[in-house]
């Protein structure tokens, strides 16, 4: 058969393909309050803990140190507008008593956790993702800023800036409280599937493992798996209550709050978060000010279900100080919301804190652009002579010109090439399409050096 003649015979169908196979590649964005999406939620929890607990320069108390109180926060309930993750450094000075505190008690840290969640992302309602779509990333987006700082971590329980401090002979002066300010962090952040359901409330109920109360609504040690016993034991030990422990401020970086799956110091069936999921994300994050992103493609069912757990790594046996924290502090779901005592919403945020709250960025569809044999992230002549090459060819796969995935390298692929010629990768629905005229050039001189190269190949005159 002549050239010329298949070429006549062709073109219908080349011209039918250009122009009915775009490249596709899509985008859905889910972040509280952004185009009428309402379903976010995320929470803190939080621990102080006094290293030397009732020590004073005249009194060495074998007790050793005090985990202190959980405060539970919660936004979407308990209106929160930073989610701290880390460790950070809170005063110099620790606790003797109530409203006494001593250096030789201190230093006292905080650690903070977050749990978050995006509800409804999944569904057959506006801007939802059908279940049954394949998904190529889900991309966490959260918001670094300043942590709170010693002063507002601790709300309505700040003993002020200077404070009651017992001296030698047990003599009282007051004294600057040293804590630690507001500041950008940097850590090693992991996000870990949840293992349990959150529940979220804005009452003044007891906070136990599983429900969150509101913003300094209720303050006390709560019921996770690994909890402090009792006065003489940390959080997550097997020990006698009774029996003095080592001081080990490390330790309680890992050894309170929800248990990871595989605590020797738990019982089987209390695991609350899983860390050795091939999902888990384990990513360091500067202190520079905004959004930090996490691959959580493997935390999908997850983030959209009962939620992730995130917390900080702290480098091996290093402690924060008054001017190194370990960790981010993000920007909540509620960021830039203002509500009153009964969580009453005052005023509503603006457009732009609305845009710096916890985003999830699921990709889905076909982002290698068809007809790009090569991955270069355009399609040109070079792909063109892919196609060429294995013109013909059964078993065939992407990279070697079969676009359409049924097998075979033949005339639906070169027009899958000419639809999107020059197309760059953009991770968009844009296709960069030729004019008319230059698609059709394109076609033909791929489709004449094609059969000039089949003729001379299989001796044909």
């Amino acid at each position: 058969m002549r050239v010329n003649a298949l070429i006549t015979r062709l073109l219908p169908t080349i011209v039918f393909i250009l122009f009915t196979s775009p490249a596709t590649a899509e985008v859905a964005t889910f972040q509280q309050g952004a185009n009428g999406y309402t379903r976010a939620q995320d929470t803190s929890i939080r621990w102080a803990y006094t290293t030397n607990f009732a020590d004073t320069a005249d009194f060495d108390d074998p007790h050793g140190g005090d985990p202190g109180a959980y405060e539970l926060w919660s936004t979407n309930s308990g209106r929160a507008t930073v989610m701290e993750v880390g460790q950070f450094f809170q005063s110099v000075l620790g606790t003797v008593q109530s409203g006494l505190m001593s250096p030789e008690a201190g230093p006292k840290y905080r650690y903070s956790r977050v749990f978050l969640r995006f509800r409804d992302v999944f569904g057959t309602g506006p801007g939802q993702v059908s279940s049954e779509t394949a998904i190529q990333k889900a991309t966490l987006k959260l918001y670094n800023t300043e942590d709170d700082g010693a002063k507002v971590s601790v709300g309505g329980a700040y003993l002020g800036d200077t404070v009651t401090v017992v001296g030698p002979g047990g003599v009282t002066t007051t004294e600057p409280n040293v804590v630690g300010q507001p500041k950008l962090n940097a850590g090693t952040i992991g996000i870990y599937p949840l293992l349990i359901p959150i529940s979220y409330g804005f009452d003044n109920g007891t906070a136990t493992k599983g429900r969150v109360t509101a913003k300094e609504r209720r303050r006390g040690k709560q019921s996770w798996a690994q909890r402090s016993l009792g006065a003489f034991a940390p959080c997550g030990t097997t020990r006698d209550p009774l029996v003095p422990w080592n001081n080990d401020p490390v330790a309680l970086a890992f050894n309170c709050g929800p248990a990871d799956k595989g605590d020797p110091e738990i019982q089987p069936g209390q695991e609350e978060y899983d860390s050795s999921h091939l999902g888990a994300v384990e990513s360091f994050q500067d202190a520079s000010e905004g959004f930090k992103e996490f691959d959580v493609t493997g935390l999908i069912d997850f983030i959209t279900g009962d939620g992730v757990f995130i917390t900080a790594l702290s480098p091996e046996d290093e402690l924060p100080t008054l001017d190194i924290n370990y960790g981010n502090a993000y920007r909540s779901s509620e960021f830039g919301d203002v509500y009153d005592q009964d969580g009453n919403l005052i005023s509503g945020a603006s457009a732009a804190d609305i845009a710096t709250r916890p985003m999830l960025v699921i990709e889905f569809g076909s982002y290698a652009i068809p007809g790009d044999a090569n991955s270069d992230g355009i399609v040109d002549v070079a792909d063109l002579g892919v196609v060429g090459a294995n013109f013909g060819s059964v078993n065939a796969a992407a990279g070697d010109g079969d676009f359409n995935g049924d097998g075979q390298v033949d005339v639906a692929d070169l027009g899958i090439v000419g639809a999107n010629w020059t197309a760059a990768a953009t991770g968009s629905t844009t296709t960069l399409v030729p004019e008319p005229t230059t698609i059709y050039l394109v076609i033909l001189g791929g489709l004449g050096s094609l059969m000039r190269f089949r003729r001379i190949s299989t001796g044909l005159h």
